[in-house]
């Protein structure tokens, strides 16, 4: 049951993560979940959880890091790989003794083997925290691609440096030989067993498609095996599983694709099921790191033996010696490299390399086989090692954090996609061509009409994508207060009288539709409390009529009169909203408040036509799929046009295709008629025909 509660907990503290990382964008995702963490450890849970590095490296890192690797750009790797060398090897020697020989100064009491072990323990970049920061900032794809490559490399050369380093500290003695050649035969034995164990599979891959076993479930399992089998069987054989597992994954991209339905519903199933997986892990590497930070925190901090405020100068001192160690190592590279010349072109990106070098769990899962005895004696300062260690991981990547924007900040960001823009508006041209063509008020043309306002729809949100985050914000907040006023408008007018419960869902429906558009996006503080807070408000002042509309859900007949209501309350709440508007034209700005305001005229406009609520009673019928297929049709035709034309690449052309068939296999799964709303029009047609066919009974 311990462990069913603790699965239990991990899941809903990563979804609390994703969601709270949406709310603020601004926080960093890996900091959120680290700070979670550090709440998870602090309770009876948290303090249950024992840390099992062997454990944590096989079923966390080596999927991780095999999915890095089945993702890396091989070839551009290759063009850096020297750079990818020096750093995964050079700079964690390096490291190793720089570190080492600094925590040796500052703590005289620590062991000289167990310093260099700390240093071996923080050699390693973690490709992990790399990736989860390259999401926040436009890293240079060069930089991106050493980074990456680095991270896959020197998890083995850090590991068996700190193997070394801790048989020195219990033996006493040490071999550089002895080091150096078990490095290098971890690191070709860990590439070999990866490289095998791939080969392996595509033979037993062969064996089922002969024996007409194909199933894309089965493939599937058999690729997610794959990274743990690759680190198991590599440490079998006392060399790198971490190697093997890179080196697996490598290989798996690197298959023969054939063009066919199953590996094209395995590829899609694969890539899901893999983003799913690696948000997850990456998500409980920092939340390890958050408990195990309130783990080892309490017997350092409250041991008299050390000076806290000693500890947090050490952590500083060595986090500073570890970015001033690569920064030097690296500019040393690159002037031998390239000399002073291309030094002054290439310093940006020296900078970005030496900040974009964080530490990760992987020098946490290592700094963790310290034994507790050494022969035979308590090793005390294993929590010391434990606490710097933690502490220098945090520091590291919040100082990554907080320089990489920095450095990136000049990199180019791409506004509004117009060709995507021009796509669109000419099937929206097409689909009203159509649409003249169709009788007024039939069903073919309320179908069309509603494909042409979700396409306009999608025009409208590429326009926003091209905003900056601050106006992003202001439109959000905007957003937000209109829906306020318009359900406070709503509810009023549902108390007072002046709608039926069924007029008040048709029009809660209506809003619903504006309010995902909204929180679609990432909302700010003030939006987040205008739609979430208030609405827990309302229900709190008005349970009654909160409850009353739940006893009453299944009457959901709308009738002329209460689309007529409708309309009136509408007209009401959009002279409400003008007039608040009016009021923000010094918070906002005058032309972000004129455009809301005309687009409220507009949508007003739509809501007293005729054809409007039929449009929206169109959505819910199989003929409205059937012309968005003909939409996506159309869409299709046009990026072909574009791409003969050259006026697209193929690349830009491909990614459009992706997001059409994702449209259309949405479009396609997404029942009919799934609404909870019943309407009028067809109820009464129902009732009209059980009525007639009674009298038809009757009469005979």
């Amino acid at each position: 049951m311990e462990f069913a509660e603790l699965v239990i907990i991990f899941a809903v503290t990563i979804t609390a993560s994703n969601i709270v990382s949406r709310i603020l964008p601004v926080i960093p995702a890996p900091l959120i979940q680290i700070f979670l963490g550090v709440i998870l450890g602090l309770t009876e849970w948290g303090e249950s959880i024992s840390f099992e590095p062997e454990l944590f490296l096989v079923m966390i890192i080596a999927p991780l890091l095999f999915r890095e690797g089945e993702k890396a750009d091989v070839t551009s790797i290759l063009k850096n790989f020297d750079t990818i060398l020096f750093l995964a090897f050079g700079g964690v020697i390096l490291t190793l003794l720089g570190v080492g020989m600094t925590l040796s100064f500052l703590l005289p009491s620590l062991p000289f083997a167990a310093c260099f072990a700390f240093g071996a323990a923080l050699g390693p970049t973690d490709a992990v925290a790399v990736s989860s920061l390259s999401g926040r900032v436009n890293i240079p794809k060069k930089a991106m691609h050493i980074l990456e490559g680095e991270g896959l490399l020197n998890d083995a050369s850090g590991v068996t440096a700190f193997q070394f380093a801790l048989a020195a500290l219990i033996t006493g003695s040490f071999s550089a030989v002895n080091a150096g050649v078990s490095l290098v035969i971890s690191s070709l034995g860990g590439a070999l067993v990866g490289f095998l164990l791939v080969w392996v599979k595509r033979k037993v891959i062969n064996m089922i498609e002969k024996a007409s076993a194909r199933d894309v479930t089965g493939y599937l399992l058999i690729e997610l095996l794959l990274p743990f089998l690759a680190y198991v069987l590599a440490e079998v054989f006392g060399v790198s599983g971490i190697i093997s597992a890179v080196v697996a994954g490598i290989l798996q991209a690197s298959s023969f694709r054939k063009i066919t339905i199953f590996d094209a519903e395995l590829s899609s199933l694969s890539n899901s099921t893999w983003t799913t997986v690696t948000f997850t892990l990456n998500a409980l590497v920092f939340i390890f790191l958050g408990i195990e930070l309130t783990q080892v925190f309490s017997p350092v901090w409250e041991n008299g033996l050390y000076s806290n405020w000693m500890l947090i100068l050490v952590i500083l001192l060595i986090s500073v010696m570890l970015f001033v160690i690569r920064f030097v190592s690296i500019t040393a590279f690159y002037l031998f490299k390239g000399g002073l010349t291309r030094f002054k072109e290439e310093l940006n990106e020296i900078l970005i390399l030496t900040f974009g070098g964080v530490k990760g769990t992987v020098s946490l899962a290592t700094i963790f086989i310290l034994p507790l005895t050494i022969n035979g004696m308590v090793f005390h300062q294993r929590s010391l090692l434990l606490f710097l260690t933690a502490g220098v991981i945090l520091v590291t990547l919040v100082v990554g954090i907080l320089a990489l924007p920095i450095l990136t900040e000049e990199q180019e960001i791409n506004g509004t996609d117009l060709n995507a823009l021009m796509i669109l508006e000419e099937v929206v041209e097409s689909l009203r061509q159509e649409a003249k063509e169709l009788p007024k008020n039939s069903k073919e043309y309320l179908a069309t009409e509603a494909v042409i306002e979700n396409y306009q729809e999608r025009i409208r949100e590429l326009y926003f994508e091209d905003l900056t985050e601050d106006e992003k914000q202001e439109v959000q907040e905007i957003q937000a207060l209109i829906l306020s006023i318009e359900r406070d408008g709503l509810d009023e007018s549902y108390r007072s009288g002046k709608l039926t419960v069924n007029g008040y869902r048709f029009y809660s429906r209506f809003l619903s539709r504006f309010e995902r558009s909204i929180t679609g996006e990432i909302l700010s503080f003030i939006g987040f409390w205008l739609l979430f807070v208030r609405r827990v408000i309302r229900i709190i002042l008005h349970p009654k009529m909160f409850w009353e509309r739940r006893k009453r859900e299944q009457q959901t007949i709308v009738t002329k009169k209460d689309i007529s209501d409708v309309r009136d309350v509408y007209h009401k709440n959009t002279q409400l909203i003008i007039e608040s508007l009016d009021n923000l034209t010094d918070v906002y700005g005058d032309v972000m408040i004129q455009f809301f305001i005309e687009q409220r005229k507009a949508q007003e406009m739509r809501m007293m036509s005729k054809n409007f609520f039929s449009t929206m009673m169109i959505q819910q019928e199989t003929l409205f799929t059937k012309k968005m297929l003909r939409g996506y049709y159309l869409e299709r035709k046009v990026v072909d046009e574009y791409e003969v034309a050259e006026k697209i690449t193929t690349f830009s052309a491909n990614d459009y295709r992706k997001n059409i068939n994702l449209l259309e296999s949405y479009t396609m799964n997404k029942p009919a008629d799934a609404s909870p709303l019943r309407f009028a029009y067809s109820r009464k047609k129902r009732e009209l025909q059980t009525k007639k066919l009674k009298q038809q009974v009757h009469d005979k």
